[in-house]
């Protein structure tokens, strides 16, 4: 039996863990405001919170999409909707809204509340543009977004007072009207949940963040036996150690994002990540599912092969270590045993006189699928010359792609190296004819990228 906490109500129910939330949400409860639209997560009108307890007793909340959400993922959470939040009077969210004349037909609406009232909770910093950030998911079609971002901006400007930390911050947001006034005892009502077991059995299917998984093939996985990653809180850190940086498991894309770690070593990823997908997708979706999904234009495992990482993986009570670029074994194929997990992702800091770059084109310039996707990591000796050169590549071949560009080291990384580089690239990669481009556009986009790596910032 799952148990959870929807809005006020406790919720057991011995629903499937496979169902999704949204349907459990529309079809079981009847609650109407979580719309039902793409189903794939690109829209953002079925946004929901959900909230899981820290090791502090606190709660974190996290906007999602429940279309693409498991309940077996929610047990011993608190879910929110939109319902969630009414009360005698509009929250402060909402009244911002009205105000700023953010809403037209209202399709949306609920999923852009949700996400704001998010953002309130979570948001390290409640600035304008993070509050942007938190938006990315939440397509309108008809209000326009002037509209959106003006509600947003006067929201920031309300609570520039607010506490800095999220862990602080309830208070002022339950006096404020932020959030109601019952959001108070859920810390306390959470502990008292009795949460499921994940299975764990040799057949289960693992589900780390879900959000391609249950795109592919949800109803398979309605009747299947999961096990659900979120629920090994011994696979939830990073933290530095010496040269690399550890990262478990189950760390969400966007809590990889904006890490202390990863802002101190690998500061470009911040904004480059943007570019993987919508917040109501990184804050499920993890650095570990990115690689074994094994897409050959998956933004994270591109960025990770550049970086040289190695993968932990575990199964059998035994624990083996494996470079990520022997990962990829074919198409959608990987090095994984059947019962294996990636438990750890191997990150190397960069050495001194290197620097990161990381290069994405696609039909939209963000929160889309590359038709290109390429990352550098350049290091350069004393004497200014190339001392190592990793570049990795999506789209251009059926796995994440390292290419063999070793013969540039000892030349200077100046624009004939690049010209050459470039030239390398396009010769070693046989990309084929799809819906993102032809092979030869590829195969020129990926040249152009490569010169753009040379032309980067360092990071």
């Amino acid at each position: 039996m799952l148990n959870f906490i929807l809005n006020k109500e406790v919720v057991r129910t011995e629903e499937r863990p496979g169902m999704v939330l949204l349907e459990f949400i529309r079809d079981v409860k009847c609650l109407s405001g979580t719309k039902e639209a793409c189903r794939e997560g690109e829209c953002g009108a079925c946004t929901v919170l959900v909230g899981r307890r820290r090791a502090d007793g606190s709660v974190s909340y996290k906007a999602c999409a429940s279309c693409l959400l498991p309940i077996g993922d929610v047990d011993g959470c608190h879910v929110v909707t939109v319902e969630g939040l009414s009360g005698p009077e509009l929250t402060l969210v909402q009244r911002l809204i009205v105000e700023n004349s953010a809403s037209q037909c209202g399709f949306c609406t609920p999923g852009i509340v949700l996400s704001l009232t998010g953002f309130c909770l979570c948001a390290e910093k409640l600035s304008f543009e993070a509050a942007v950030d938190a938006l990315d998911g939440n397509i309108c079609r008809c209000t326009g977004y002037a509209a959106v971002r003006g509600a947003a901006r006067a929201l920031c400007e309300r609570l520039s007072a607010a506490p800095s930390s999220p862990e602080k911050r309830l208070p002022e947001l339950i006096a404020g009207g932020v959030v109601p006034e019952y959001f108070r005892d859920i810390p306390a009502r959470l502990a008292g949940l009795e949460a499921a077991p994940s299975a764990a059995g040799k057949d289960a299917v693992i589900v780390a963040g879900g959000t391609d998984l249950f795109v592919q093939k949800p109803e398979q996985l309605l009747d299947g036996e999961l096990c659900f990653l979120s629920k090994r809180s011994d696979l939830d850190y990073i933290r530095e150690d010496g040269g690399v940086l550890r990262v478990g498991g189950a760390v969400t894309i966007e809590d990889f994002r904006l890490s202390a770690p990863v802002r101190k070593h690998f500061p470009a990823l911040e904004k480059d990540l943007l570019l993987h997908s919508s917040a109501i997708l990184r804050n499920k979706a993890t650095l570990a599912g990115n690689i074994v999904n094994a897409s050959p234009i998956a933004d994270a495992a591109i960025i990770l092969l550049a970086l040289d990482a190695r993968l932990v993986i575990e199964g059998g009570g035994k624990k083996r270590e494996a470079p990520l670029s022997k990962f990829f074994l074919g198409y959608r194929k990987t090095g994984l045993a059947c019962g294996e997990l990636v438990c750890e992702i191997v990150i190397p800091l960069l050495p001194r006189g290197a620097r990161y770059n990381f290069e994405k084109v696609s039909n939209r310039t963000t929160l889309d699928i590359a038709a290109v996707n390429t990352a550098l990591r350049l290091t350069a000796g004393p004497d200014g010359v190339i001392s190592d050169l990793r570049v990795s590549a999506g789209g251009v071949a059926p796995v994440p792609l390292l290419l063999d560009l070793g013969a540039f080291k000892g030349r200077r990384p100046d624009a004939e190296t690049a010209k050459a580089a470039a030239a390398a690239s396009e010769a070693a990669v046989k990309p084929i004819d799809d819906i993102r481009g032809s092979a030869e556009y590829k195969k020129l986009l990926l040249g152009r990228l490569v010169e753009a790596h040379f032309n980067g910032e360092a990071a």
